[in-house]
């Protein structure tokens, strides 16, 4: 079962892989990076974290002001935080600092050449250069040395100043021709997302966007949930104990990403006009599961959903086969104890009769629910949206590890 922070690009650096292309990998729509006004290596590691948690699985250090002792400390703290999320960290221009902390590095046209920096890197690294116009485009796509290509700056950009922007339609024709994974960079917003993605680029590289009023969580959660309703991730099935947020994460993730939410014990007290409580007392528990079936199968008519399913659906081997057909099943893995105060709060829970007899439940179910492919651990402190900042992450990082996107 994968847990709920599986990586890109990190993910690989665990395991030997061929060569130096990263052809076979996703790369992330949102590359960030630093904005270069960190007054000292905590405020970069603080700003990493909160990225990562809201979701970035790539992020370049771009502090050029910090001494060479204070970079190394910066970019080793920053990848210590990224390997706890499956997120990767590349080093702006600094091969030496790459090569003693084993990261990344991203190469300006000033900078070493990719090939001394594959050279000195390790085999597993990637290696990203910046390239401003067709020509120098191309000569990378060729070069073996390098995994991706960032082209711009795309538009006007405060972090490349005297370099007039190259505009959408230049980047378009530098897509055209792309064999590696392309970055678009400069002066990219969440309004400009569309265009640079509609010309072709697979990862927008972000600066000021995030950081953009002092909001950087917030600005980091609309930029991925921009990417990612571009990229529906099809249906979703909450799995988990009664009380495990199921129905507030799954409407959450139904408003950011603006498709379908169906709660299925609620469709099945909207058609029958009876609670589920009420079901259950008149029907049984095997009467009410093929209740449940009926609505499983008509969320096929749906092709991008979230699914909250009820305590016991993932336990039923019907259903749960269904859910797997059907979809992706997530697992909210929260424990008893988070869960408990909920179930006394409400108790309104159709197999809730005591706190005793929900424990001997949840031990009982916990089996079933461990069988779906991608398990979010959840400790029940966090907020809603904090919650669905790790399932979104979880389902998009998943997708991360499925395979080829790039077609060159």
């Amino acid at each position: 079962m994968a847990d709920s922070r599986p990586g890109s690009w990190s993910a690989s650096r665990r395991r030997p892989r061929p060569g130096s292309s990263f052809l076979n990998l996703r790369l992330p729509p949102i590359y960030a990076i630093t904005p270069g006004t960190a007054r000292g290596g905590e405020e970069v590691v603080e700003m990493a974290a909160r990225l990562f948690e809201a979701g970035i699985r790539v992020l370049q250090v771009r502090e050029k002001q910090l001494p060479d002792r204070d970079l190394l400390r910066t970019v080793e703290g920053a990848d210590l935080l990224a390997r706890e999320f499956g997120a990767t960290v590349i080093v702006d221009d600094r091969v030496d600092v790459a090569r003693i902390a084993a990261l990344g590095v991203h190469l300006g046209g000033n900078d070493l050449p990719s090939r001394i920096a594959r050279e000195l890197l390790p085999a597993d690294a990637p290696v990203g250069v910046s390239t401003h116009d067709l020509a120098a485009a191309r000569a990378a796509f060729s070069d073996a040395s390098c995994d991706y290509v960032a082209f711009g700056p795309v538009f006007e950009s405060s972090t490349k100043p005297g370099r007039p922007p190259r505009g959408v339609e230049a980047l378009a024709q530098v897509a055209r021709e792309k064999t590696k994974p392309l970055v678009a960079v400069g002066g990219i917003t969440e309004e400009s997302l569309d265009p640079v993605f509609d010309a072709g680029a697979d990862s927008a590289a972000i600066v000021g966007a995030l950081a953009q009023g002092g909001f950087l969580t917030r600005n980091a959660r609309r930029l991925l949930d921009h990417a990612r309703r571009r990229d529906p991730p099809g249906r979703v099935y909450l799995v988990g104990f009664m009380g495990s947020g199921k129905t507030a994460i799954g409407r959450r993730i139904s408003e950011r990403l603006r498709f379908p939410f169906v709660d299925l014990d609620s469709e099945i007290e909207r058609t029958s006009g009876l609670t589920v409580r009420a079901l259950f007392e008149a029907l049984g528990e095997p009467a009410f599961r093929e209740r449940e079936s009926a609505f499983l199968d008509g969320t096929e008519a749906l092709p991008a959903a979230v699914v909250s399913t009820g305590g016991g659906s993932f336990v039923s081997e019907r259903n749960r086969a269904a859910i797997a057909r059907l979809g992706l099943p997530v697992f909210l893995d929260i424990p008893f104890d988070a869960v408990r105060e909920r179930l006394v709060e409400k108790g309104d829970r159709p197999l809730f009769t005591s706190v005793e007899q929900a424990a001997r439940l949840f031990a009982e179910r916990a089996p079933f629910y461990k069988m779906a492919p991608v398990r979010v651990a959840l400790t029940g402190r966090e907020s809603i949206e904090e919650s669905t900042d790790k399932v979104l992450s979880a389902v998009y990082d998943r997708r991360e590890l499925g395979g080829p996107r790039l077609e060159s």
